[in-house]
């Protein structure tokens, strides 16, 4: 297996991983406000909001695609998504499956038709601060790319065609993670720090 596409695959499991802790201790602060308030606390308890269950419903799909895709690539190199069919259609079909679920989590996160009534101020905060996730997301994506490429291939002098195909998709998958842990982030800063 290409090492800096495994390298690739980790830190955006890596980020999942990331985006699941933080979802996990959002889901605890949740739990522990349900309860009776504790004296002296000053943290505000808010109840999870629709955007961050789904944000968290698409951190946990992406975690699953992701390990999907690596055991996929268990014995393959990237070479081989051009030469065998199977492994090619199995892994666009994961990959594709993995961004629609993805997508359909993340209608709300559209202003504009039926779904801006489920948004209100605190939803608006933290849709706009995601994006921050998403550039953040891409920039990491890319200096990876870029650095393992350019040593892995460096005594070839080009990168397999296979390669771009693989960048494609890993965009998106990227930008999909990104803005979810954005999200979840978001939620937990506004729930421990207020604006």
């Amino acid at each position: 297996m290409n090492i800096w596409f495994l390298i690739t695959m980790l830190a955006a499991f890596l980020l999942s991983a990331v985006g699941a802790f933080i979802g996990v201790r959002t889901l605890r602060s949740v739990r522990a406000h349900r309860g009776s308030p504790i004296p002296g606390s000053e943290e505000i308890t808010n109840p999870m909001a629709e955007l961050q269950r789904r944000a968290l419903w698409n951190l946990l799909t992406m975690f699953v695609g992701i390990c999907l895709m690596l055991y996929l690539f268990a014995g393959h190199s990237v070479t081989d998504f051009f030469k065998d069919d199977t492994f090619r259609i199995g892994l666009t079909f994961i990959v594709a499956m993995t961004l629609v679920f993805n997508l359909i989590l993340m209608l709300p996160t559209s202003k504009r038709g039926r779904w801006s009534k489920l948004f209100d101020e605190r939803d608006e905060l933290v849709l706009s601060r995601a994006s921050a996730f998403q550039l953040t997301g891409l920039m990491i994506l890319s200096v990876i790319w870029t650095i393992g490429l350019t040593e892995y291939y460096w005594n070839v002098g080009a990168i397999p065609i296979d390669i771009p195909y693989l960048m494609f998709w890993s965009n998106f998958l990227v930008l999909f993670l990104s803005r979810s842990i954005g999200i979840v982030y978001g939620y937990w800063w506004l729930d421990h720090h207020g604006n």
